[in-house]
C-alpha cells in the first residue's frame, strides 16, 4: 500500500448545550498494508473556548473503493467540559511521498 492520508470531517456529540466540527487529514501512515493506522490531532473552537485533540486510528476497513479507518476520541477538557466524538476518515486518500532518512548518526 503506498503511502497516504485521509481526510475527515465530523461532529463530536453535544455537552454543555453545543458540539464542535472535527476536521483535518491524518497523519502518516504506521505500520504496512492491513496493518496501518495513522496519527491525528489538531484543535476545535467554538463561541471563545478551544479543545485539544489526538489520538490514532483504528487499522483500516474494507470498503467498496478503498477503506477507511474509525476515529475515536474525545476533544480536551476546557471550560469544565469535554466531547466525545466517534466516526470514520473519508473513504478517498491523497497519495503522499514516503518519509526519507536524511541523517544518520552512529
Amino acid at each position: 500500500m503506498h503511502p497516504h492520508k485521509h481526510k475527515y470531517k465530523f461532529e463530536t456529540k453535544v455537552t454543555n448545550r453545543h458540539k464542535h466540527t472535527i476536521l483535518g487529514y491524518t497523519d502518516y501512515m504506521i505500520g504496512i498494508g492491513a496493518f496501518h493506522i495513522h496519527a491525528f490531532y489538531g484543535i476545535s473552537s467554538y463561541c471563545g473556548h478551544t479543545h485539544y485533540f489526538s489520538g490514532y486510528t483504528g487499522f483500516p476497513l474494507k470498503t467498496e473503493n478503498g477503506h477507511i479507518h474509525k476515529m475515536e476520541s474525545r476533544l480536551e477538557s476546557t471550560s469544565y467540559h469535554e466531547h466525545i466524538f466517534r466516526n470514520y476518515t473519508d473513504e478517498d486518500i491523497e497519495y503522499i511521498l514516503p518519509k526519507r532518512l536524511h541523517r544518520a548518526y552512529i
